[in-house]
């Protein structure tokens, strides 16, 4: 079996706080060949790395990050203890490790933001090892970031894994991310489809055509190893070293 990589979703939330330096750079001390993090807007137009819509579960404020200025958001700890990233420590973050690729999921409002977003990693140097990613239904989001920045990465998540290189085509994306739909019984449609659509045979069309297929989110040894041997390029987790070692990594 050809070598998997192991992406890190979240920043590898299990070793770290999810979405803060702490956990970019656990991760990439563990071996993680990419990272994904979630962007959203705060209520000045600065891009942070956070997941929630509020800052309640993980802060214990109930802010709505895009109702709330840079200044405020900038006080709050993630479990108590990790500041917020804003999207210029990211990118010094990635400037510092040439080797590592970066996912931004994108939680934003609409096109222009996701230009805007594109526009500024763009001006850091960062276009070629960074990847803007979405849902298939949010897809214009993609289009309008590379309208602003042509040539900057694009990554599409599938909701369900019937016809992985058409979502990428429709998506212009170079990467497909597959299985992150996180609904329950997700899991279990995400193998019966990869089982009635042939994924590998499917993973296979989409390396023919350069694009790289990652599945996910695999926190365990079992789903590590079965996406693996499906033929996913690499697989997301959530714990970089678990992954790392039942990939032989």
């Amino acid at each position: 079996m050809r070598p998997v990589s192991v992406y890190a979703h979240r920043g590898g939330m299990a070793r770290a706080p999810e979405n803060t330096l702490a956990a970019f750079r656990r991760a990439y001390s563990d071996g993680a060949a990419a990272i994904e993090c979630d962007i959203r807007r705060t209520a000045d137009g600065q891009f942070v790395a956070f997941h929630d819509r509020n800052a309640g579960r993980l802060c214990g404020r109930s802010w709505e990050i895009a109702r709330a200025s840079w200044g405020h958001i900038k006080t709050l700890r993630v479990a108590g203890r990790e500041p917020i990233p804003h999207l210029d420590d990211i990118l010094n973050f990635m400037i510092l490790r040439p080797g590592l690729e970066m996912y931004f999921e994108l939680s934003l409002d609409g096109p222009s933001y996701a230009a805007d977003l594109a526009r500024q990693i763009e001006r850091a140097g960062m276009r070629s090892r960074s990847y803007l990613l979405v849902f298939s239904n949010r897809a214009g989001q993609l289009a309008a970031a590379a309208e602003a920045v042509p040539g900057i990465g694009r990554a599409v998540m599938p909701l369900f894994p019937s016809d992985l290189l058409g979502t990428a085509r429709a998506a212009g994306a170079s990467r497909v991310c597959a299985g992150w739909v996180d609904w329950p019984l997700t899991k279990q449609l995400f193998y019966f489809g990869a089982s009635v659509f042939d994924l590998p045979r499917q993973i296979k069309e989409a390396a023919a055509e350069g694009i790289e297929v990652s599945a996910g989110i695999a926190n365990g040894p079992r789903d590590v190893r079965r996406l693996a041997e499906l033929g996913a390029g690499a697989v997301w987790t959530d714990d970089v070293p678990m992954a790392a070692k039942y990939l032989g990594l």
